[in-house]
């Protein structure tokens, strides 16, 4: 059994700007806790300046698994942006 010091999502937020294993440029920001118990607020930024965010139950508390979200999220947000680029 893993201890929350170790292998909780908490853990990561207090350790402030990471980056994102697998995600060349990018990095999590603050993680925000809406309420006691309620969904956290994943920040992600990359180095340019571009950011993102997405929001997971408090039940989601696996590092790898909230890694997992990311890169999802930063695929779609860099898919997006070429799109964008082409006019469309």
């Amino acid at each position: 059994m893993r201890t929350p010091e170790r292998g909780s999502v908490s853990s990561v937020a207090r350790q402030g700007v990471s980056e994102i294993k697998g995600a060349e440029r990018w990095s999590y920001g603050a993680f925000e806790h809406g309420q006691e118990r309620g969904p956290i607020t994943v920040q992600l930024v990359r180095d340019d300046g571009a950011s993102a965010e997405f929001a997971v139950p408090d039940f989601v508390n696996d590092p790898e698994d909230v890694r997992q979200i990311a890169l999802v999220v930063i695929g779609a947000l860099e898919k997006w942006e070429d799109v964008e680029g082409l006019g469309g």
